[in-house]
Formats: structure tokens, sequence, C-alpha cells
């Protein structure tokens, strides 16, 4: 399915990295912009948001217990919960924040961690990716039940990655693993660690086009990935663990291509209506570097 997208504004980031919706003040429906070099958080109403802004811009310097610096951020990925809560998430070192929005104030400092296994199979190749600092780490994140994630590996190999509690079996992912709109994201509070549980990688026909993952979100109860090689989104169904975690292998139900993006897509979000916001990463802050994909042009030919 090919599709074209239309700008409708511009996030004052500059190279935004990632896109995510949850609730403002009074419960209002926003959207929360991060970019990889800037400490700060740009967010803006849903609808006025898809409709050219106005954005506001607030820096994380002044959040209390960050460790994440100005000019040199490097994050990476962003979500929202049902609670207030923010999870940021740094490519390198490989950890998170997870910030009570309202308060400013960091609720744990999560260490994203690679376990010490035997060494076969599919994991011997996703840690030392994971382990190795020049090497592609978390682009996209979705938050899971029972404090977990589902951290998205750009390359080197692209893979859906679960994190949780260490010792625990994986669990996988799908409807019954996404939070419920008003629920809160239980993570525990201060020093956190979840290690990688499980590994999916995607099949040849997805793999060939979508060459790289950037980000992923929770549509109609579907995961939906975006690809910055292949300026294209897919919908992925539920996933169990496979019978060795981490040489799972995912599919797509449908890949979109989208044109008239400006470079490199890395932000999405699926609003619920349908629509899709993709944010693409630009070294200026004055250019438009959000686009919308409408429902109507994708969801309802599948």
């Amino acid at each position: 399915m090919k599709v074209k997208a239309r700008a409708v504004g511009t996030i004052p980031l500059a190279e935004v990295s990632g896109l995510a919706h949850g609730s403002g003040p009074g419960g209002t429906p926003v959207l929360i912009a991060i970019g990889d070099r800037a400490g700060a958080v740009a967010w803006a109403s849903t609808e006025l948001g898809r409709s050219g802004g106005p954005w506001e811009t607030v820096e994380l310097g002044s959040a209390s217990g960050t460790r994440i610096e100005d000019g040199a951020a490097q994050l990476e990925a962003v979500a929202t919960d049902g609670a207030g809560g923010v999870l940021l998430v740094q490519e390198a070192p490989n950890r998170a924040e997870f910030i009570a929005a309202s308060e400013r104030r960091v609720i744990a400092d999560v260490a994203l961690e690679i376990p010490d296994m035997p060494d076969t199979g599919g994991y011997a190749v996703v840690r030392d990716s994971w382990l190795d600092p020049g090497s592609s780490h978390a682009e996209g994140v979705v938050l899971l039940r029972g404090g977990r994630l589902l951290v998205v590996k750009e390359k080197d190999p692209a893979a859906l990655m679960e994190f949780g509690p260490a010792g625990q079996p994986p669990l996988g992912f799908g409807p019954d693993r996404w939070l419920a709109p008003d629920e809160g994201w239980t993570v525990g509070e201060g020093q956190v660690e979840l290690v990688a549980l499980a590994a999916w990688y995607p099949d040849r026909e997805l793999a060939d086009a979508c060459p790289d993952l950037s980000d992923a979100d929770v549509g109609g109860g579907e995961l939906v990935v975006l690809s910055d090689k292949g300026s294209a989104f897919a919908v992925i169904g539920a996933h169990a663990p496979a019978a060795e975690p981490f040489d799972g292998v995912f599919s797509a139900e449908v890949v979109v291509r989208v044109k008239g993006l400006a470079d490199k897509p890395e932000g999405l979000v699926v609003l619920p209506d349908g629509d899709v916001l993709i944010a693409c990463d630009m070294r200026a802050t004055d250019e438009e570097n959000l686009f919308l994909v409408a429902s109507a042009d994708w969801a309802t030919g599948r």
C-alpha cells in the first residue's frame, strides 16, 4: 500500500527523534516530542499539534533527579502512560528516566541491561550489538504492563526487545500487554534495572520493506512500527516469545509506504481516530518536520 503524507507543522526541536501522545493539564490530549541533541521536551495539544501548533518546550534540566545533559542528550524514544508519567529513553548510555510530568521529578532511573546467558543463536548477536557503544540501541519504546518495556532496536540487527525484571520469563506483546488508556506504568522508584528477556527480528519480507526500525506506537490494539530507510510503517500482530526467547521472528500484517515526508522519519504516533503523525529528524528548527497520514488513506483499505 502507498499513501501520501501532508505537512502539518513544525516541532521546535532540532533532530526530532521520538513522538508520543498522552494527557496534558486537565486531561487535554497532547503530543510530546523529543530530539536527540537538546535536553528538552516539546508538547502541544493533539488538535493544534496536527494543524500547525503552537508548541511549548520544557528544559529537562529543571526536572529533579535527571541525568540527561543538554547538548548531548542522545534521547531517541519517548512514551507516556495514563497517569501522567513520561518515559525518556537514551540510546547511549542504555538507560531511561521515568518522570512524573506534573511534578517535573524523576521517579525511576532505569538501566537497560543485557543478561549473561549462554552464547548462542539470536542472543549472541543482539548482546554483542547492545554492548557495543558504537552500535544502534533503543530507537523507540512502548510501555507494557508489569513494569516492562518493548524496545525498538534500529539496526545491526533491527529487533523488538522485551525488557523486564531479571529472572522473570518473557510474556510477549499484544492487546493483553498494552497499558489501558488510564493505566499507570508500575516500574518502582529510584534505581531500577530491567534486562532483555526476549527479542524478535523482522522476517525477510518485512526486512526488505523496512530495512531499519525507528519508532513504534499502539493503534487500534495493534503495534505499528516506523522505518526511516523504508519510509514506511507496518502493522504488527501479537507475538508470544519463541521457544528460544532471543530467536523470535515477527512479520507485518500490512506495510504502508509513505511519500511526501522530509528526511529521516524517526517519530510516530497513531491517534485514536487512526490518523498517523510522523516526525522527521531535521537539523533546522524552522523547517516543517511533522506530517500526517489520514486514517482514510490507509486504515480503511486494510
